[in-house]
Protein backbone atom coordinates (compact mmCIF):
# COMPACT_ATOMS: atom_id res chain seq x y z
CA UNK A 1 0.00 0.00 0.00
CA UNK A 2 2.92 2.25 0.00
CA UNK A 3 2.71 5.08 -2.45
CA UNK A 4 5.65 7.58 -3.71
CA UNK A 5 4.11 10.65 -1.85
CA UNK A 6 3.69 8.73 1.58
CA UNK A 7 4.64 11.02 4.30
CA UNK A 8 4.35 8.75 7.71
CA UNK A 9 2.79 5.31 7.58
CA UNK A 10 2.72 2.06 9.87
CA UNK A 11 2.10 -1.26 9.52
CA UNK A 12 0.17 -3.21 12.23
CA UNK A 13 0.30 -6.83 12.74
CA UNK A 14 -3.00 -8.40 13.96
CA UNK A 15 -1.54 -11.94 15.59
CA UNK A 16 -5.29 -12.83 16.41
CA UNK A 17 -6.11 -13.53 12.95
CA UNK A 18 -3.54 -16.41 12.73
CA UNK A 19 -5.05 -18.48 14.99
CA UNK A 20 -8.53 -17.93 13.28
CA UNK A 21 -6.87 -18.38 10.03
CA UNK A 22 -5.58 -21.74 11.75
CA UNK A 23 -8.81 -22.55 12.99
CA UNK A 24 -10.53 -22.58 9.45
CA UNK A 25 -7.80 -24.66 7.62
CA UNK A 26 -8.08 -27.40 10.21
CA UNK A 27 -12.01 -27.24 9.92
CA UNK A 28 -11.02 -27.38 6.10
CA UNK A 29 -8.66 -29.90 6.04
CA UNK A 30 -11.02 -32.44 8.09
CA UNK A 31 -14.01 -31.84 5.65
CA UNK A 32 -11.79 -33.00 3.51
CA UNK A 33 -10.70 -35.79 4.83
CA UNK A 34 -14.67 -36.55 5.36
CA UNK A 35 -15.00 -36.02 1.95
CA UNK A 36 -12.30 -38.76 0.84
CA UNK A 37 -14.37 -41.19 3.86
CA UNK A 38 -17.42 -40.64 2.55
CA UNK A 39 -16.15 -41.15 -1.10
CA UNK A 40 -14.99 -44.53 -0.26
CA UNK A 41 -18.10 -45.47 1.37
CA UNK A 42 -16.79 -46.24 4.76
CA UNK A 43 -17.86 -43.38 6.86
CA UNK A 44 -21.80 -42.71 8.06
CA UNK A 45 -22.91 -45.05 5.07
CA UNK A 46 -26.20 -44.38 5.78
CA UNK A 47 -25.94 -40.20 6.05
CA UNK A 48 -27.83 -37.69 3.90
CA UNK A 49 -24.97 -36.01 3.66
CA UNK A 50 -23.24 -37.08 0.19
CA UNK A 51 -19.51 -36.69 -0.34
CA UNK A 52 -19.68 -33.69 -2.78
CA UNK A 53 -21.74 -31.86 0.43
CA UNK A 54 -17.91 -32.47 2.11
CA UNK A 55 -15.82 -31.28 -0.50
CA UNK A 56 -18.32 -28.36 -0.97
CA UNK A 57 -18.11 -27.49 2.60
CA UNK A 58 -13.47 -28.02 2.78
CA UNK A 59 -13.65 -25.94 -0.45
CA UNK A 60 -15.59 -22.72 1.48
CA UNK A 61 -13.40 -23.26 4.38
CA UNK A 62 -10.39 -23.04 1.92
CA UNK A 63 -11.87 -19.74 0.82
CA UNK A 64 -12.25 -18.50 3.87
CA UNK A 65 -8.96 -18.94 5.21
CA UNK A 66 -7.16 -17.92 2.13
CA UNK A 67 -9.83 -14.47 2.76
CA UNK A 68 -8.71 -14.21 6.32
CA UNK A 69 -4.67 -14.41 5.48
CA UNK A 70 -5.15 -10.57 3.75
CA UNK A 71 -6.06 -9.69 7.20
CA UNK A 72 -3.00 -10.42 8.96
CA UNK A 73 -2.04 -6.66 8.93
CA UNK A 74 -3.30 -2.85 9.05
CA UNK A 75 -1.40 -0.82 7.09
CA UNK A 76 -2.24 3.32 7.96
CA UNK A 77 -0.63 5.92 5.86
CA UNK A 78 -0.72 9.42 5.45
CA UNK A 79 0.02 10.94 1.93
CA UNK A 80 0.33 14.49 0.56
CA UNK A 81 -3.36 14.98 0.68
CA UNK A 82 -5.24 11.78 1.71
CA UNK A 83 -5.15 9.43 4.92
CA UNK A 84 -4.91 5.48 3.37
CA UNK A 85 -6.21 2.58 5.19
CA UNK A 86 -5.75 -1.47 4.40
CA UNK A 87 -7.04 -3.77 6.40
CA UNK A 88 -6.27 -6.93 3.53
CA UNK A 89 -8.94 -6.42 0.52
CA UNK A 90 -10.89 -3.89 2.67
CA UNK A 91 -9.78 -0.39 2.06
CA UNK A 92 -11.01 3.39 2.99
CA UNK A 93 -9.26 6.52 2.32
CA UNK A 94 -10.19 10.34 2.73
CA UNK A 95 -8.96 13.71 1.93
CA UNK A 96 -7.42 15.40 4.50
CA UNK A 97 -9.81 18.42 4.04
CA UNK A 98 -12.44 15.93 5.04
CA UNK A 99 -10.89 15.70 8.79
CA UNK A 100 -12.92 18.08 11.18
CA UNK A 101 -10.66 17.04 14.54
CA UNK A 102 -8.32 14.39 15.24
CA UNK A 103 -7.49 13.10 18.81
CA UNK A 104 -6.22 9.76 20.53
CA UNK A 105 -8.20 6.87 22.50
CA UNK A 106 -7.13 4.54 24.85
CA UNK A 107 -10.71 3.00 25.61
CA UNK A 108 -11.03 -1.11 25.11
CA UNK A 109 -11.69 -1.73 21.38
CA UNK A 110 -15.37 -3.69 22.14
CA UNK A 111 -16.25 0.62 22.31
CA UNK A 112 -16.34 0.05 18.64
CA UNK A 113 -17.98 -3.63 18.41
CA UNK A 114 -14.51 -5.51 18.87
CA UNK A 115 -11.08 -5.94 16.47
CA UNK A 116 -11.00 -6.25 12.61
CA UNK A 117 -13.28 -4.07 10.42
CA UNK A 118 -16.29 -2.98 12.67
CA UNK A 119 -19.32 -0.43 11.61
CA UNK A 120 -20.98 0.65 14.74
CA UNK A 121 -23.74 3.52 15.78
CA UNK A 122 -22.21 5.43 18.27
CA UNK A 123 -23.88 8.66 19.80
CA UNK A 124 -21.46 10.99 17.39
CA UNK A 125 -23.13 8.92 14.51
CA UNK A 126 -21.62 5.89 12.04
CA UNK A 127 -18.05 4.86 12.64
CA UNK A 128 -16.08 2.86 10.95
CA UNK A 129 -12.82 1.13 13.00
CA UNK A 130 -9.81 -0.77 11.88
CA UNK A 131 -8.96 -1.63 15.39
CA UNK A 132 -6.20 -4.55 16.38
CA UNK A 133 -5.28 -5.92 19.89
CA UNK A 134 -2.70 -4.14 21.87
CA UNK A 135 -2.25 -0.86 20.73
CA UNK A 136 -3.68 2.28 21.22
CA UNK A 137 -6.37 4.22 18.32
CA UNK A 138 -6.31 7.16 16.67
CA UNK A 139 -9.93 8.57 16.08
CA UNK A 140 -10.71 11.11 13.15
CA UNK A 141 -13.58 12.98 13.32
CA UNK A 142 -14.71 13.67 9.49
CA UNK A 143 -16.52 16.74 7.96
CA UNK A 144 -18.73 14.49 5.53
CA UNK A 145 -19.53 11.52 4.38
CA UNK A 146 -21.16 8.00 5.17
CA UNK A 147 -19.37 7.76 8.66
CA UNK A 148 -18.48 10.73 11.09
CA UNK A 149 -15.89 8.77 12.59
CA UNK A 150 -13.41 6.75 11.68
CA UNK A 151 -11.02 5.10 13.87
CA UNK A 152 -7.77 3.00 13.49
CA UNK A 153 -5.30 1.75 15.84
CA UNK A 154 -1.31 2.71 15.83
CA UNK A 155 1.73 1.94 17.22
CA UNK A 156 2.64 5.69 17.92
CA UNK A 157 -0.42 7.20 17.83
CA UNK A 158 1.04 10.84 19.18
CA UNK A 159 3.45 10.73 15.84
CA UNK A 160 0.61 10.20 13.57
CA UNK A 161 -1.93 13.15 15.16
CA UNK A 162 1.17 14.95 14.42
CA UNK A 163 1.50 14.61 11.40
CA UNK A 164 -1.94 14.96 9.99
CA UNK A 165 -2.53 18.03 11.85
CA UNK A 166 0.94 19.68 10.21
CA UNK A 167 -0.76 18.70 7.31
CA UNK A 168 -4.03 19.59 7.69
CA UNK A 169 -2.34 23.66 8.33
CA UNK A 170 -1.81 23.66 4.57
CA UNK A 171 -5.04 23.27 3.77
Amino acid sequence: MRDYDEIYGETIPFKFMYYIILAEGATGILFLVFFFLQSSGKFIPDADASAIFWLIMALVMFAVTAFLTTLTKLDISVTQDRLKASFGLIKYETPLTNIADIYSDDRAGITYGGWGVRVARLKQGMTLAYSTFGYKRVVVELKTGKYKLFVFSASNPEEFISVIKNRMKRF
